[in-house]
């Protein structure tokens, strides 16, 4: 190919253009080339910006590979499988026992000296006054509805049936989560724990609560409860409850799995619901294999606030078979995690919905989120709707499903720093999606120091009117063409009308384009920015281009470098802008092509107008297969392309400049403009002219 087209040099148009030499002939060339100040990014050899994961929080574990340093929060094997009345907490080496160990005698080790401490112990004899001596032998031998503020209640080893109806102030010690056992009852309460008064907190300390056939926790009207060292497990309807203003559940080395839905019903199942103006903190704590969400929290006035908090293997609705979300916070509620690790949810492993709602996480992962068991769709690390807001910074969203991070509708926010998404996996239900980020429907995005790694499809898209992104300090690497068809694998995609405005990024080894912009309305500002090794599609060959830009779209960029592009460095067409100072574009590559019908198609192009308007100041472009440069105006176009060049050089490609339009102003390519050491100054016959690419629809 590139033989015939030097052969066709002859008869184009080669009078205007002098090989080493200027038309205006007013410039001194030893200057020339030397005008495009590079990329000022202070972390470009180190392939990503200075992402600080890590000192990791104590307890968890360094991860290194890739680009960055992770951060995991169990060993190297994950978390262990552990023995009854254990667990393995985030950031702890191995199991241990939930609440304090077993004790060698029939209650806890360590009771109240002070205060009235009452015993009750399975299997006393019946009649006992509530002494150590004389024990009550059941919960129904409490009068619960007497005890003052200070009194204990000392539950013995052993299997008890009823709830505990708890006075503000009072607390319930067992002997040990493994040995102590409360069952529920069979009947019309609500739950097994509830607090009946306001006032101090009620506390409970060291008992499991295990398939009981109703809530394990229900708090409301202002009451507060403590949990410490307290397992439920297979409880029906809520694991824990709380509601109403002034509302407080605390707990601490605390364990959730299993919750169960309401039978018939189909619903429920949760493993902590929280609303209506309630406050939830917990600490240490374990939610597992619950049902509907891990954690749910809404309504404004209602807060969360988590540390060290692990929700996993969250299971659908049992009726419609959906969500099985990890968390979900919305209708004005705020969470606050720290150190939270999502793994293993299903639909969604965080989703915030609704103006008002504001859910902060640092130090967190969020990961391996399943497809939704009805369709097998959706399985997204983080999903931020519909006005809510979202905070990361120290987050990690890896392996999830269709998109690792999602923002959309009515001005839905994510503000990430300091943050790694990364091997996003295409959906189940057809092998589509894949991308690491996804913005649209005014969706607001602000990201510094980010890293999106081995995603598909796109690194990162932003789409529709309305929709605007601000990257700083980020880069966007190897990302795989779409699993279900071979195409894409871009970079940046910014459509529909989106905005974007970007600052020292890197884009590397992406496929089919590192930075894509289409369709009216659409713009982006680009400042130091560097897209290299683009490869092309893997279904065809083709494409594999550095930036480009088509149907209206436009973009500014100042400080740009485009280094082993394949077919194309910069494509714009169809009606179309580019406007770029300082560019440096190095070795474009022709397309392999793998089919049979496109051997002219593979191109070579430093940059190409065809039908759109590309403004180039301060540039040199060097080592094209082809094209230095390209203009072309096919007759399928109404708009006409306008190339313009000024104070740069084209250097070492086959031909200098390939001009299809009839008629060129010539003077528009070389005002203080070299071509050097090109095979051929100009080339004016007919070559393949590059097209548009296909935007499929949001």
């Amino acid at each position: 190919m590139l033989a015939g087209l030097l052969a066709l040099a002859g008869c184009g148009d080669d009078e205007g253009i002098a090989d080493g030499a200027f038309l205006d002939g007013g410039t001194d060339a030893g200057d020339v080339g030397t005008r495009a100040t590079p990329p000022d990014i202070p972390w470009l050899d180190e392939g990503a910006p200075p992402i600080m994961l890590s000192p990791c929080p104590d307890g968890w574990r360094e991860v290194t590979g890739g680009y960055v340093t992770e951060c995991a929060p169990y060993p190297e094997g994950g978390a262990a499988t552990c023995d009854p009345g254990q667990a393995h907490f985030p950031g702890e080496a191995a199991c241990r026992p939930i609440g304090d160990p077993c004790p060698p005698g029939d209650y806890a080790a360590a009771l109240p000296t002070d205060g009235q401490v009452i015993f009750v112990k399975e299997g006393a004899p019946s009649g006992g006054d509530g002494s150590r001596a004389a024990p009550h032998d059941g919960l129904s031998r409490v009068n619960w509805i007497s005890l003052g503020a200070g009194t204990t209640v000392a539950l013995g080893k052993g299997t008890y049936a009823g709830t505990l109806p708890l006075r503000a102030g009072v607390t319930v010690i067992g002997a040990c989560t493994r040995d102590t056992v409360l069952t529920g009852l069979d009947g019309p309460a609500a739950a097994v724990l509830t607090v009946t008064s306001p006032g101090e907190p009620a506390t409970v300390r060291n008992l499991s609560v295990v398939g009981a056939p109703q809530s394990g926790v229900i708090i409301e009207n202002g009451r507060a409860l403590n949990l410490e060292g307290v397992l439920f497990d297979r409880v029906t309807g809520v694991g824990l409850a709380a509601a109403g203003m002034g509302t407080v559940l605390t707990v601490s080395n605390t364990v959730v799995r299993g919750t169960q839905p309401v039978p018939g019903a189909g619903v429920l199942g949760r493993g902590a619901d929280i609303e209506w103006g309630a406050h939830f903190e917990a600490s240490r704590a374990y939610f597992a294999d619950n049902h509907e969400f891990g954690i749910f929290a809404a309504h404004e006035g209602t807060s969360v606030t988590l540390t060290d908090v692990v929700v996993r293997d969250t299971r659908p609705q049992a009726v419609h078979r959906r969500s099985g979300n990890g968390i979900r916070v919305g209708f004005g509620a705020h969470l606050d995690g720290s150190r939270v690790l999502l793994t293993g949810n299903r639909e969604a492993g965080a989703l915030a919905t609704t103006a008002g709602t504001v859910v902060t996480l640092s130090d967190s992962v969020i990961a391996n989120t399943q497809p939704r068991a009805s369709d097998d769709g959706m399985g997204r690390g983080l999903d931020v709707e519909t006005g809510a807001r979202f905070e990361g910074t120290r987050l990690v969203v890896a392996e999830n499903r269709e998109v690792g991070v999602f923002v959309g509708r009515e001005r839905a926010t994510v503000v990430l720093s300091d943050a790694v998404v990364r091997d996003t996996q295409p959906e189940m239900n057809g092998g589509g999606g894949g991308g690491g980020i996804r913005l649209q429907a005014t969706g607001q995005l602000v990201a510094a120091r980010l890293l999106l790694a081995a995603n598909h499809q796109e690194g990162a898209l932003f789409a529709e009117r309305g929709t605007a992104a601000t990257f700083t300090d980020v880069a966007i690497r190897d990302t795989l063409a779409s699993a279900a068809d071979g195409h894409a694998g871009r970079g940046i995609s910014v459509q529909m009308g989106a905005h974007f405005e970007g600052s020292r990024l890197l884009l590397v080894n992406n496929t089919e384009v590192g930075f894509f912009a289409a369709m009216t309305d659409t713009t982006a500002e680009l400042t130091d920015v560097v897209i290299r090794d683009t490869q092309a599609q893997p279904f065809d060959g083709m494409r594999g281009h550095g930036l480009q830009t088509q149907q209206g779209a436009r973009v500014e960029a100042t400080r740009l470098r485009i280094e082993d592009a394949t077919a194309l460095g910069i494509l714009a067409s169809s009606g179309s802008a580019v406007i770029l100072d300082d560019l440096s574009i190095r070795r474009v590559r022709r397309s392999d092509c793998v089919t049979t019908t496109c051997p002219l198609e593979t191109r070579g192009f430093g940059v190409a107008a065809v039908a759109a308007t590309l403004d180039i100041t301060g540039f040199e472009i060097r080592d094209a297969a082809i094209c230095g440069v390209f203009v072309a105006s096919p007759r399928e176009f109404t708009t006409l392309a306008e190339l313009d060049l000024s104070s740069g050089l084209v250097t070492e490609s086959a031909i200098g400049a390939c001009v299809q339009v009839d008629g060129y102003d010539l003077g528009r390519l070389t005002d203080s403009v070299e071509f050097r050491d090109n095979a051929t100054r100009l080339e004016s016959t007919t070559l393949p002219v590059p097209g548009v690419i296909q935007v499929p629809e949001i």
